[in-house]
């Protein structure tokens, strides 16, 4: 295992594992002690990588963001469909996480997330800006990410009855200019 592969896996590891006892107690509960039993991590590599268990989720958002982008299609241009599809098709893979850090108040760090993303595709210019006039405006990404993440928790609550392509193009002709 590569050093790369050894530092994500560890991280993987924490963030399991803070899931895990977000599950059973909250989060001011939780002993750092326990957190790198749990995750079977050394205190030395928590105090070494982290500052906090917010630390954690916001590196492991950050990780995901960026498997998120390498799973987009190969393509000078996407549509916001495209790109709304595949977010909602890693809620769906993630669906345990997000709620557990949902319902323990740290919806934020998705926000973070998304919103990082998307500031990422628009500065890029990866995101297909065609009969969508807002995509650039000051604000919008926010105004995404909270509406895409409020949208996504609703869904994953609900136990996504629809398909993350249905949400996508739902999402897409919510912004689409007329």
């Amino acid at each position: 295992m590569t050093p790369k592969e050894l530092k994500n896996k560890k991280l993987l590891d924490s963030f399991n594992a803070l899931i895990g006892l977000l599950k059973e107690k909250k989060l001011t509960a939780i002993s750092v002690t326990e957190l790198c039993a749990t995750a079977q991590v050394s205190r030395t590599y928590y105090y070494h990588n982290f500052s906090s268990f917010a630390d954690i989720i916001s590196q492991y958002e950050i990780l995901s963001i960026i498997q998120y982008m390498r799973g987009l299609p190969n393509k000078i241009h996407l549509t916001v469909t495209t790109m709304i599809t595949h977010y909602f098709q890693l809620a769906a893979n993630a669906a345990d996480a997000q709620l557990v850090l949902i319902n323990n108040d740290k919806g934020s760090a998705l926000i973070n997330a998304f919103t990082t993303a998307y500031l990422y595709l628009l500065k890029n210019d990866i995101i297909l800006k065609s009969g969508y006039k807002r995509l650039g405006q000051k604000y919008w990404a926010e105004f995404m990410a909270g509406a895409v993440i409020n949208m996504s928790v609703r869904w994953l609550q609900e136990g996504m009855p629809e398909t993350p392509e249905y949400m996508g193009k739902l999402v897409a002709s919510f912004v689409q200019a007329k």
